[in-house]
């Protein structure tokens, strides 16, 4: 257990030298807490690569035991990176915390770590004779150097510098820099496996195919690991928090013109609304916590009841997805909120996993849903109403946009077309809509009938709403005209790549679900993929409800597709 004593001596000495030299500034507390997250990656495939390529059993169960070398390295790389960031370091690469992380780091390292081991070791490692031992130690030995450039070529190199100097990443002298790593790697696992490396069995195909699928592998996540451990933000203003101050408040509303699920009374809809506010409102205020079935979830960056911003603002309407609720998409929110939106966000009763839990479901939920989004703009524009009053004179009723998740995709797309599966739900107030992940529930011919300006976002490793058939067979048949028919691909997202899912608490999300459609190593950095999500919203909704051609230019295809992971047509 030498390595794993020697790897905790240097948690611990990394944790008392970053004491005595905190930091202040963005760039030092992304490169410092990254290489602390880079170096608790190394030691923890390194101890584990150790004991498989040892064969003996009994050590991989020691290292993983709780409490254990691994849990306590990954505690220690957790509690040294604390030092290096302060609170404006932490918002600025969307961390809400310390603590917060503090547990990323963690996460990371035993996630990762993991993963990759898997990624590299053949599953029957403890019986292989050997000639193929001393192909898998080749094998481990490779994709341990080329994790590492990997990690250097974006972290350090690229991430890290682009904070410090504004763009001195050289993106093309990157991505050489990795292909090289990867074309190392393959020559010399080629030339000391040879015919063994089949016998492996690492992946599925011939030995050729099993090698570039590893390759393929190990340079995508060690990619995401980047993304995660070093934040980027590096999509220029319009991906980052915008100059208001984020306000929430809740509402409850009832519907009298139809029943709930139950028939005892008006349908409710109980809408979560997000605002400019200002730094006088906000003063000695705290951040509000996210609070599902009265468990404290996360903390977000709002700030509950405060005043709201003078002036008039936009609104966009969102619906989640399907046993969703209303805050599953706070970083979507707080973002338009940020930059002079207002955005409603509503539980769709009898739809969402609290009602689920309850025993109350809705059989007419397709039909009930794009109303529960028409009433929300009644409420809110009315002055009648609670959120009415609240909003009187500062809702621009000429410039109300729409965005929905999964289920919530397939209901703004209802708002926007014709007659479709559940009926006709058309309103003329939806100027613009934003399907995220959506659900294809129409007849192709359906979509034909959409002529606002539409863009939709899915991931290519979504397994719920595929995104071959769930959002390039609307966008093909959308007609083009409208000021904007985009369709994004977000490479490596997931299904709830489009959520806060990965920002709840695991045991919670063992409980929910979803942790596999998001959260893993294959997927694409959540936050990262959050921030590409901002930017496509925004600069969409900013160019068709705003007419603001600076916004429009920075959706131009050319523009978006210099953008990492991301593939964008226009119609």
């Amino acid at each position: 257990m030498r390595p794993a004593v020697l790897a905790l001596a240097f948690a611990g000495a990394f944790a008392a030298s970053s004491a005595s030299a905190a930091v202040e500034t963005t760039a030092s507390c992304r490169r410092a807490s990254g290489d602390v997250a880079a170096a608790c990656l190394a030691d923890w495939t390194r101890l584990l690569e150790g004991c498989l390529l040892s064969q003996d059993p009994t050590c991989e169960a020691a290292l993983r035991a709780p409490g254990g070398p691994l849990a306590a390295r990954a505690a220690a790389a957790g509690d040294a990176a604390r030092p290096f960031c302060s609170p404006p370091s932490l918002d600025a690469l969307a961390y809400t915390s310390n603590d917060d992380l503090a547990l990323r780091v963690r996460e990371a390292c035993a996630d990762f770590g993991n993963d990759l081991v898997d990624v590299a070791f053949s599953a029957d490692v403890a019986t292989l004779p050997r000639p193929l031992l001393r192909c898998q130690r080749i094998v481990a030995r490779q994709l341990r150097r080329l994790r590492a450039r990997i990690v250097d070529a974006l972290g350090p190199d690229c991430f890290a510098a682009d904070a410090r100097g504004g763009g001195t990443c050289d993106e093309a002298a990157r991505d050489r820099q990795v292909a090289r790593a990867r074309a190392f790697a393959r020559q010399h696992i080629r030339r000391v496996c040879r015919d063994d490396l089949a016998a492996l069995a690492l992946a599925a195909g011939d030995a050729a195919a099993r090698l570039e699928t590893v390759l393929d592998r190990t340079v995508a996540r060690t990619r995401h690991f980047a993304q995660l451990v070093y934040p980027p933000r590096n999509l220029g203003p319009s991906s980052l928090p915008g100059p208001f101050p984020v306000g929430v408040r809740t509402f409850a509303f009832a519907d009298a013109s139809r029943a709930n699920t139950a028939g005892t009374g008006p349908r409710p809809v109980t809408v979560e609304l997000w605002y400019p506010s200002t730094p006088a409102a906000i003063a000695g205020v705290p951040r509000d916590v996210a609070v599902v079935l009265g468990v404290p979830v996360a903390e977000t960056t709002a700030y509950r009841n405060v005043a709201l911003a003078p002036g008039t603002f936009p609104l966009v309407v969102f619906s989640h997805g399907d046993d969703g609720i209303r805050i599953q998409s706070v970083f979507f929110a707080q973002h338009l909120a940020s930059h002079g939106y207002l955005v409603a966000s509503m539980d769709h009763h009898g739809n969402t996993f609290v009602d689920t839990l309850s025993g109350v479901v809705d059989p007419n939920v397709a039909a009930n849903r794009p109303l529960d989004v028409s009433f929300v703009i009644d409420e809110v524009l009315g002055p009648s109403s609670v959120a009415g009053a609240f909003l009187a004179g500062r809702v621009d009723a000429d410039r109300i946009g729409a965005s929905g998740h999964s289920f919530g995709g397939y209901t703004v797309f209802a708002l926007a077309g014709g007659a479709g599966v559940a009926g006709t739900f058309t309103d003329p107030r939806v100027k613009a809509i934003l399907p995220q992940a959506p659900a294809n529930l129409q007849a192709p011919a359906f979509y034909a009938g959409i002529h606002v300006p539409t863009l939709i976002v899915g991931g290519s490793l979504d397994e719920t709403t595929p995104f071959a058939s769930a959002q390039e067979v609307p966008f093909v048949e959308l007609p083009s005209g409208a000021a904007v028919v985009g369709l994004a691909r977000l490479t490596d997202a997931g299904h709830f790549t489009f959520s806060d899912f990965c920002e709840v608490p695991r045991a919670l999300l063992g409980f929910l679900g979803g942790f596999d459609e998001a959260c893993e190593p294959r997927h694409l950095a959540w936050r990262y993929a959050h921030d590409v999500v901002n930017y496509l919203a925004l600069n969409f909704f900013d160019a068709v409800l705003k007419d603001d051609p600076a916004a429009r230019a920075r959706l131009d295809p050319a523009v978006v597709n210099r953008i990492d992971d991301l593939v964008y047509v226009e119609k």
